[in-house]
């Protein structure tokens, strides 16, 4: 395989990092080539990791171990991932000239950069979040306002992006967006294997907006609360707009406006998500699994299953079987 296709991947790597939001990721982004080199094709992808420190010297994890690192270069990455620090320190970032100008630039060319749980401290520190919204760990949301007050804390989302930019707010939220991003980058056979071997349950990252929106709406919410406990009832637009007292119009353009699906759409693309669990853990039968999440017949079932995912129930089932 052409090195060059693989997707570039870098970890900027300040002192003080949380070795585990580096080695997890970077652990699980490398098995890909295990999961895929049975399997070759010509859409293959996985990931070439890069280590960036700051200085000359490797950076020191907050625990004192010592994390081997190479210095900032001119490559383009197409992702960047900045870890979580122990005490992030505004003022000392700011002296990170060079770094914030290479996080700028990397950005500008089309980089996603990935801030965990604190590490959106530089990327605000860089600008990049400027009148932008932003999620950030609850520990360190008031340091964050403080010091960025042109930035929207938005402390219900777990995760945020907005234009390339994505910020996670803890352990499990820094998991889904991994798991997205090897969707994105090496596509859905792909991630499923990987959850199946890691025991990720894909219910768990899906949100029917890949990732949590910017733009936050409370009948938006209040919508998929009630599809989300109502799955498996005949839900309709007209019905959920009753519920809610709401315009069917209203509801509907709001909703796509936040989201970017229907209504209806995140209703089946929801069903399906968790039909994959059903498939991969159950015994229960198509007609079955498609009765407990809400479609009127396995008909409808199986060809909404094979438009989503190429595959039909029965097929999908003894794919992701055949590898656990």
């Amino acid at each position: 395989m052409n090195k060059d296709n693989r997707v570039k991947c870098a970890f900027l790597i300040p002192n003080d990092a949380w070795l585990s939001t580096i080695m997890t990721p970077a652990e699980i982004y490398s098995a890909i080539d295990f999961f895929w080199k049975p399997h070759y094709n010509a859409n293959y992808s996985s990931f070439d990791i890069s280590y960036l420190g700051l200085s000359n010297q490797n950076a020191v994890n907050f625990s004192g171990l010592r994390i081997e690192t190479k210095r900032l270069d001119q490559k383009q990455y197409d992702m960047i991932t900045i870890p979580a620090l122990w005490r992030p320190d505004v003022a000392q970032i700011e002296q990170q000239t060079e770094a914030l100008e290479w996080l700028r630039k990397q950005h500008k060319g089309g980089a996603i950069i990935i801030g965990v749980n604190t590490g959106q401290f530089y990327m605000a520190t860089a600008g990049l979040l400027d009148g932008k919204e932003a999620t950030i760990h609850k520990a360190f949301a008031k340091s964050f306002k403080h010091h960025f007050p042109n930035i929207n804390i938005n402390e219900k989302l777990a995760i945020s992006e907005t234009d390339n930019l994505i910020c996670t707010t803890g352990v499990r939220s820094s998991l889904e967006v991994m798991m997205i991003m090897i969707e994105r980058f090496c596509g859905k056979k792909a991630v499923q294997l990987c959850a199946k071997y890691y025991e990720f349950n894909e219910t768990d990252w899906f949100k029917g907006r890949n990732i949590a929106t910017n733009r936050s709406d409370p009948l938006v919410e209040a919508v998929i609360e009630k599809i989300r406990n109502q799955f498996n009832k005949d839900l309709s637009l007209e019905n959920l707009a009753e519920q809610l007292n709401v315009s069917t119009r209203n509801l509907s353009r709001r909703f796509q406006r936040v989201t970017g699906l229907t209504t209806m759409r995140y209703v089946q693309k929801y069903r399906l998500q968790l039909a994959k669990h059903f498939l991969a853990n159950s015994s229960l039968s198509i007609e079955q699994i498609a009765q407990q999440i809400g479609f009127n017949s396995a008909n409808v079932f199986g060809r909404g299953f094979k438009s989503d995912y190429g595959k039909s129930p029965l097929q999908y089932r003894k794919f992701i079987l055949r590898k656990s």
